[in-house]
């Protein structure tokens, strides 16, 4: 199995969105978290079940993608690892976290 790297970046991400859900309802925004993590290493065992994310923005690029629920987990997979970039909200504009 492939290591899971997660990326600073991450860490940002998900406070934001828990942050963002515990305004309305805490318990969701904490059990939202924990299903984002699992997807983590749903994608760590099977780092193919995302889309190339060339095919959605408007560049080249090795990331791939994952949607789950209103998000997006953007990933690379490397020989060694697979490692988890950015998630974002699945109506944000993604070219921008490139930018």
């Amino acid at each position: 199995m492939l290591k899971l790297r997660i990326n600073p970046l991450v860490a940002a991400d998900l406070k934001e969105i828990r942050d963002y859900i515990a305004e309305d309802n805490e318990e969701y925004a904490v059990k939202t978290i924990d299903e984002i993590y699992s997807k983590f290493e749903n994608i760590q065992m099977f780092p193919g079940i995302g889309s190339d994310l060339s095919k959605r923005v408007s560049f080249r690029m090795d990331y791939k993608y994952a949607v789950w629920k209103d998000y997006v987990i953007i990933y690379k997979v490397g020989k060694e690892y697979v490692e988890i970039y950015r998630v974002v909200n699945r109506y944000q504009d993604i070219t921008r976290i490139f930018t």
